[in-house]
C-alpha cells in the first residue's frame, strides 16, 4: 500500500454507520495511520436524498479521471475508518487537483475537517 494517500480513491470494505453490515464500495482517503485509514465513502445515489444530506455531499467534477465509473459524491456526513492490517484495500484513482481545491473549500466552508 505504499501509493495509498490523501486524496487517493479506494474500493474497500466499509461498515455501517449503524454497525450492522458493511459493503465493499469506493471511499475517499482522508489520512493515513499506521494501522488505520480514515476516509469518507463516495456514492453515486444523490437524486433522491433530502436536502439536509445532499449539503453534506461533494460532487467530484472530474469523477471519470478518478478512477470511478460513474458520476459520484464524496458523502461528508461522517467519517468511516478501515483497519488496513484487516481489510484489503484497492486503489482505483486519485482526486484531481481541481477536486482536491474544491473540496478543501468545501469542508472548511462547513467546519467539517
Amino acid at each position: 500500500m505504499t501509493d495509498l494517500n490523501i486524496y487517493s480513491i479506494v474500493v474497500a470494505r466499509i461498515e455501517y454507520a449503524d454497525g450492522t453490515g458493511s459493503k465493499v464500495r469506493p471511499a475517499l482517503v482522508v489520512s493515513v495511520g499506521d494501522e488505520v485509514v480514515k476516509t469518507f465513502r463516495i456514492t453515486s445515489q444523490y437524486q433522491f436524498k433530502s436536502d439536509v444530506i445532499k449539503a453534506k455531499y461533494f460532487e467530484i467534477i472530474d469523477w471519470y479521471k478518478a478512477g470511478l465509473r460513474k458520476p459520484s459524491w464524496i458523502d461528508t456526513v461522517r467519517f468511516y475508518e478501515i483497519d488496513s492490517d484487516k481489510v484489503k484495500i484497492k486503489i482505483i484513482g486519485h482526486l484531481s487537483e481541481r477536486d482536491i481545491d474544491r473540496l478543501k473549500v468545501f469542508l472548511l466552508d462547513r467546519d467539517i475537517y
